[in-house]
């Protein structure tokens, strides 16, 4: 089952990622983990800003049970199911999986809201959104002028740059200890304590990432803009959670 939201673009029709963009393949860490790069990923960039702006719905991410450190907002349907529809042979070519079908997906839009000096012990670490080899997540860029990206990094006590079933218990039990001790302020980036960087993708205009949701990752947030909740002038991305089952 696809869970999106029910809104349309804002021409009302069928929304298509660009079969002209350019797709590369970066390798991260010791696991060589694959990141997919997809630039020009659309070419309808500036009216997926204006939808987010004129008729997504934005609500703090603690309000809906989300660890994000600021607002999600509803997004068009169309464009939700669009992405799934490309991310599937990506998924099937660069991540040896094999021809996968999906078994779930969430979309939305996204602003990063939270000054540094707000965040929760959990977000001033490295994530993973599932411990599951199967999931995958993007993050579609839809800013002019941040520069800012998406980082991924190393566990250094366990050496872990994904997690899975098996991994996450001992993963657990020390960074539960490691956070009662934290020191680490802000946003985390190249000089985590806890964290070694292990690789990072630029923000780009109409720029797709897709990887693995269980590998370590992290929004590279160096400054807030002065309107962070405003859709044109804010950290605004779209971004899709994809559980995926193996075709038969």
């Amino acid at each position: 089952m696809i869970e999106t939201g029910s809104l349309l673009t804002a021409a009302g029709q069928r929304f298509s990622f660009d079969a002209h963009a350019t797709i590369q393949v970066c390798h991260v860490g010791a696991e060589k983990e694959p990141v997919v790069i997809v630039d020009g990923a659309t070419g309808h960039a500036a009216a997926l800003v204006d939808f987010a702006r004129h008729r997504s719905c934005f609500e703090p991410a603690a309000i809906l049970g989300s660890f994000y450190p600021g607002l999600l907002g509803t997004a068009p349907t169309a464009y939700v199911d669009a992405m799934v529809r490309f991310v599937l042979p990506l998924i099937a070519r660069h991540f040896g999986t094999g021809p996968v079908r999906p078994a779930r997906a969430r979309g939305n839009f996204s602003l990063v809201t939270t000054p540094a000096e707000a965040l929760n012990l959990d977000q001033r670490v490295p994530h993973v959104d599932a411990a599951d080899r199967l999931q995958f997540a993007t993050v579609h860029f839809l800013s002019r002028d941040n520069k800012d990206g998406t980082g991924f990094f190393r566990h250094r006590a366990t050496g872990f740059e994904m997690l899975d079933a098996e991994r996450l218990p001992a993963y657990r039990a020390i960074l539960d200890a490691q956070l009662e001790a934290l020191q680490d302020r802000g946003y985390p980036g190249a000089g985590h304590s806890l964290f070694e960087q292990i690789g990072a993708v630029e923000a780009r205009w109409d720029r797709l990432i897709l990887y693995r949701a269980s590998l370590f990752h992290s929004g590279l947030i160096s400054v807030l803009p002065e309107h962070a909740a405003d859709p044109v002038q804010g950290r605004l991305t779209g971004n899709l959670f994809l559980q995926c089952r193996k075709a038969a």
